[in-house]
């Protein structure tokens, strides 16, 4: 059994750009022995079909992946390729983990590799796929195979959605609303092409971390909502050109509150041009707010300049986010070796309810 083993072999499928790309972070994180966020993972495999394909090896990014494949197979002996075909199959005493981490598109196929690689667990990155019936036959084809599939949703395991659901179950009669804004300038040019570059829209693209959460913490389902009370003089959605000249209709604002037929109530205010945080706001009764927990919280945005120092100029969001990219990867990582997945992290079953 998994639990014999000391420590899993990692697949990671999809790498991306580095500086850019979530799975070229996940790699970041896995290889970092020094700071040793997944004590029991180690990265073996990082399966890249773009990059390491002829159409891809003239892209924009490819010297950079280049330069940074080349190092961490010196370093690290991990082997880069670009298809599931040449990876081995386990030896006897290998527990392996997938982690898929591409393009959307491409998540059934690399998922499929996944579990033909020997893979017993896969953390998949969100949204899983373009549409619910191909999550539903990723699900089939997992559960064929005997594998667990766990969503990245690392809202589900930050401390700031912890504190929001330990305030609001100690005060009787609180209501709890969620908060999601970007920082994108309220400019027809920099919404355009924010519409342009997430054509899901903002509720599948930006809001489905929030949903993520009603569904994990609050049983909320399509079959069990009696009302959605949408806050009209908030929210916003507007038509505009991205840079291809092609138009986009999305919402730049929502706000709106959802009951369930078991009488739960909760908020979603989500923003494109906001404070560029997220928040978990706990009101009592009357509508006086009681308190309300930011992520990132100050020692996260304290320890990021440190880790830009150790990592380079990475995006933002990955130092904001880096203690739940963390217990993620290491709570699907002890799910392998036999331990059980620590409260918050969802199956793919959740992806499919949203």
């Amino acid at each position: 059994s998994g639990a014999d083993h000391a420590l899993v072999s990692v697949v990671l499928a999809g790498c991306g750009r580095p500086l850019r790309s979530m799975g070229w972070y996940h790699c970041t994180q896995l290889l970092d022995l020094e700071r040793n966020c997944c004590p029991l993972a180690r990265l073996k495999f990082v399966v890249e079909p773009w990059y390491l394909s002829d159409a891809g090896r003239s892209s924009p990014g490819c010297q950079e992946f280049d330069a940074w494949r080349k190092e961490v197979e010196a370093r690290h002996g991990v082997s880069f390729i670009g298809s599931f075909d040449e990876i081995p199959a386990p030896t006897s005493d290998e527990v392996r983990m997938g982690i898929v981490s591409g393009r959307t598109a491409d998540s059934p196929s690399l998922l499929s590799g996944c579990i033909r690689a020997g893979c017993c667990s896969i953390l998949l990155e969100k949204p899983g796929a373009t549409t619910v019936a191909e999550l539903e036959a990723m699900k089939q084809q997992a559960d064929n195979a005997n594998v667990r599939v766990f969503m990245g949703f690392n809202k589900n395991v930050s401390n700031y959605v912890a504190d929001t659901r330990t305030l609001s179950r100690s005060t009787s009669g609180s209501k709890v609303t969620f908060l999601h804004h970007n920082t994108f300038e309220d400019t027809p040019e920099a919404l355009g092409e924010c519409f342009e570059r997430n054509a899901e829209g903002m509720v599948k693209n930006m809001a489905i971390h929030e949903l993520a959460l009603l569904t994990t913490f609050y049983d909320v389902t399509v079959d069990n909502v009696a009302e959605v009370v949408a806050d009209l003089d908030f929210s916003r959605c507007l038509t505009l050109a991205g840079p291809s000249g092609k138009e986009f209709t999305d919402f730049d604002k929502l706000k709106f509150l959802v009951r369930t037929k078991a009488g739960c109530e909760i908020g979603l205010e989500v923003s494109r041009c906001g404070v560029g945080k997220s928040a978990g706001i706990v009101e009592s009764t009357s509508g006086e707010e009681i308190d309300r927990f930011w992520m990132p919280d100050e020692e996260t945005l304290a320890r990021a300049p440190e880790l830009e120092k150790k990592v380079g100029p990475a995006v933002s969001y990955f130092f904001a986010q880096d203690p739940d990219y963390a217990t993620l990867k290491d709570g699907v990582s002890r799910h392998c070796l036999g331990h059980q997945i620590p409260e918050g992290i969802p199956g793919i079953e959740v992806e499919s309810r949203l």
